[in-house]
């Protein structure tokens, strides 16, 4: 249950984002969003590479390329939980766009490997690495992983409407609410195969924004009641008592906090504030709006939007920044990831708020994409925005396009 200090302040958080909120409108401009070429980029420079190198016989996913699609992973080939679900995510986003049926074999076969060889039958839970033959080759349970599986299969059930994924979805929720919450409602980082942990030790907001993501797509895919209790009580916890406002208005995330749940108060402590997960946020409140979770949540999700922008947003070339530290210090990298979790945001916003300045920076953001990420000669994305060389040779994994892109098409309409 929400502390009830932590819904004064979620009241109060409303009432001042309802303030804010109220000025600035704009009208709509004609949708800035290219319907066709967002389709193309997703599934000709995306996902059509990765329907053709990732899937195996076995149902396991390779995910680890160079630049020109060659594997260069281990062999016999093997997967952690949070690749095997992300690419089966987006091979459900390929079937989706383009209802091509070998999206849907790939990803079926994919779901069934993670439920024969993943899934712990005696604990409960997820192993972490698997190999394609079936062997777990790391048996711990990971809280950002199982985020990724519950997406996965809450997409799965959605996409087939089959009963089988609906209800490994629901049961993956109840292992994971059962094995991996804390005791103040967040999430452990790592437990043993039995979901034993120590209540001390760092605690991170990565896995729970993820969990709350997966939630949604539970929420989205059943219909559940108690999903949706769920994820109203993960976000009310965020925006509750994680969630630090500014004097401006703004507000922000940290990244990385103590067993308490406390924000690591340096950059020698491991302390940050993430500016793609700033962005993400963003975009991950507003559709809990959309799908009736909490009338808060779009309000504060424009002072996440308002903290990002104005501290990790590049107003001259476009693109978000990588993190910024308690002290002030920015890191002015640009990640692949950044930039996708970056697009997302200023769609959602725009397409709520209509604010012109957000589709100026859709647009600003989208030629940085073109120009610096998209690989015109081998396909797929580069892992940053590197202009002097030394990105390195990987293909990053498709979830952040494939969601991204995703939106787009949403947004844009028939």
């Amino acid at each position: 249950m929400i502390h009830r200090s932590a819904a004064r302040r979620i009241g109060a958080l409303l009432c001042i984002s309802v303030l804010l909120g109220a000025c600035g409108r704009a009208s709509a401009p004609d949708s800035v969003i290219d319907a066709a070429w967002c389709r193309d980029a997703l599934v000709k420079d995306v996902l059509s590479h990765w329907l053709a190198v990732a899937p195996t016989s076995s149902g396991l996913y390779r995910s680890e390329f160079d630049r020109s699609w060659t594997y260069k992973g281990a062999e016999p080939a093997r997967i952690d939980l949070v690749g095997q679900g992300r690419i089966l995510y987006a091979l459900l986003v390929g079937y989706e766009v383009t209802k091509d049926p070998h999206y849907l074999d790939a990803a079926r076969h994919g779901a069934d490997f993670l439920l024969e060889h993943f899934h712990d039958p005696v604990q409960g839970g997820f192993f972490n690495v698997v190999a394609a033959d079936g062997q777990v080759v790391s048996d711990a349970k990971r809280s950002y992983g199982h985020a990724a599986a519950l997406l996965a299969l809450a997409k799965m059930a959605r996409v087939t409407g089959e009963e089988r994924y609906k209800q490994a979805a629901l049961a993956a929720w109840q292992e994971i609410a059962l094995g991996l919450r804390d005791a103040h409602g967040g999430l452990v980082v790592e437990t043993a195969r039995n979901f034993a942990h120590s209540e001390g030790g760092a605690r991170s907001l990565n896995p729970v924004m993820h969990m709350f993501e997966a939630l949604l797509a539970l929420v989205e895919a059943t219909k559940d009641p108690g999903a949706q209790r769920a994820a109203r009580h993960m976000g009310d916890w965020v925006v509750g008592e994680l969630m630090q406002g500014l004097p401006d208005g703004s507000a922000r995330l940290a990244e990385w906090y103590d067993s308490d749940w406390k924000p690591l108060p340096t950059r020698e402590a491991g302390g940050y504030v993430d500016l793609g997960h700033q962005f993400e946020w963003t975009h991950l409140l507003r559709r809990a709006e959309s799908l009736g979770i909490s009338p808060v949540y779009g309000a504060v999700s424009d002072r996440l939007l308002q903290y990002a922008l104005a501290k990790g947003y590049d107003e001259i070339d476009g693109g978000a920044y990588e993190r910024i530290y308690p002290d002030g210090t920015l890191e002015r990298g640009k990640g692949y990831w950044e930039q996708a979790e970056c697009l997302h945001a200023l769609i959602a916003a725009a397409s709520s708020t209509q604010k012109q300045e957000l589709w100026r920076r859709y647009e600003q953001t989208l030629e940085l994409v073109r120009k610096k990420l998209i690989d015109p000669v081998h396909g797929g994305w580069y892992g940053r925005v590197c202009d002097h060389g030394g990105c390195g040779d990987d293909q990053p994994e498709p979830y952040h396009m494939a969601s991204l892109f995703s939106a787009a098409l949403q947004a844009a309409g028939p």
